[in-house]
């Protein structure tokens, strides 16, 4: 398979964010060696692609945002922006379209209660979406590998978090973030700490915003990028505290 330029610069984008849970063991296959050497040569060919297709929650939501865009690339750099970072096709993403997603695509009646079913029927017309803050705090039961729920702790480090870097350490980025805490019943951003993020490709400098999942980088974020992140993200969290 030959792929444009923009295509293999996206497909790459999305393995550097799949990256960490699938080392983790988390989600999708057993290639975490393969995912990094493409990650840490900048290469992309159609081997990678074939590996991001088998992540059991990420495909799923790249064909959704793909199909309500009128997209036929799934690997199409905006949808691909749109489930980690976010951007306007998240704006097509909702309604009946993404409940549907989520019962035929996810199988999400084999893995909740039916009152949590119920609950998230109930936020689907006040601005869900398909972001992937959205799947981390709305269901709470983690549908890759494992299918415990989540707790506080693996919900900030399931989301694509943001920080500011304070310094550098060998493979550790020290970020200054706002965690995320439980405050009167409800789940909310804390006041700002230092974070420690593991850093196995790129560059960063003192001062660049920077995304991460599972505690480990992902890129250097722009003031849209770090804009859109916090945007969704915060619908999400908002979604997350419906009804409560």
């Amino acid at each position: 398979m030959s792929l444009q330029l923009n295509q293999q610069s996206s497909v790459l984008y999305c393995a550097k964010y799949a990256y960490r849970p699938n080392r983790l063991g988390y989600c999708g296959p057993d290639q975490n060696k393969e995912l990094f050497q493409y990650i840490k040569a900048e290469e992309t060919d159609a081997g990678l692609i074939e590996n991001l297709e088998k992540f059991e929650t990420l495909h799923p939501y790249l064909r959704h945002i793909a199909h309500t865009n009128k997209e036929k690339n799934l690997f199409n750099e905006k949808v691909v922006r749109a489930y980690w970072v976010g951007n306007n096709f998240l704006e097509n993403s909702g309604g009946a379209r993404l409940f549907y997603h989520l019962i035929d695509d996810l199988k999400i009646k084999k893995k909740l209660t039916k009152k949590s079913i119920e609950e998230l029927g109930e936020k689907i017309p006040v601005g869900a979406n398909a972001h992937h803050s959205f799947h981390v705090f709305n269901i709470w039961k983690r549908t890759g590998h494992t299918e415990n729920l989540h707790t506080l702790y693996t919900m900030d480090e399931c989301r694509i978090g943001w920080g500011k870097t304070e310094s550098l350490e060998g493979n550790i980025i020290n970020v200054l973030y706002r965690p995320l805490i439980f405050k009167n019943g409800q789940l909310v951003f804390g006041e700002i700490i230092s974070k420690k993020i593991f850093y196995e490709f790129g560059k960063v400098n003192i001062g660049d915003w920077i995304s991460f999942h599972w505690s480990s980088f992902c890129e250097v974020l722009s003031e849209e990028d770090v804009a859109q992140l916090k945007y969704w993200t915060n619908i999400n969290l908002r979604l997350a505290n419906y009804g409560r």
